[in-house]
């Protein structure tokens, strides 16, 4: 991980990735029939992946910006929970899906917040291969 966890095209690329499978997943018509093998499994998933997408944009932003590690995660936080509002909103128009759920964008935000967290707490082995020039 030591080379391309430094470079943000990296990282850029993975964001896009995120955005894209968020776009993808948003825009599927939910299958009939389907049980939900645990109760509120749905916050469970909105949380795990904005999580990855809190921790991709930290890094993203950590390599661009001069933000200071909590600034930096507020901002991730803040960009990743418009995005949940937006697909939140967009979710509505599509066959199947509800929309509109503040208990989902409530998840997407935390979820989000986590992840940037998790990634300025990694501890030096990350610090130390995002902070360093390639």
């Amino acid at each position: 991980m030591e080379g391309f966890s430094k470079r943000p095209v990296f990282w850029s690329a993975a964001f896009l990735v995120w955005l894209a499978l968020l776009v993808w997943v948003s825009m599927r018509i939910p299958p009939t029939g389907q049980e939900q093998a645990f109760p509120q499994q749905d916050k469970v998933l909105h949380f795990v992946f904005f999580s990855g997408g809190g921790v991709v944009l930290a890094a993203l932003l950590r390599l661009t910006t001069l933000l200071r590690p909590w600034p930096l995660v507020f901002a991730a936080t803040l960009v990743l929970s418009l995005l949940g509002a937006a697909d939140e909103y967009h979710q509505q128009f599509v066959p199947g899906r509800d929309g509109l759920s503040l208990a989902d964008w409530i998840a997407d935000t935390a979820g989000a917040l986590a992840g940037g967290v998790l990634l300025i707490r990694t501890g030096p082995l990350l610090s130390r291969s995002l902070s360093s020039p390639p």
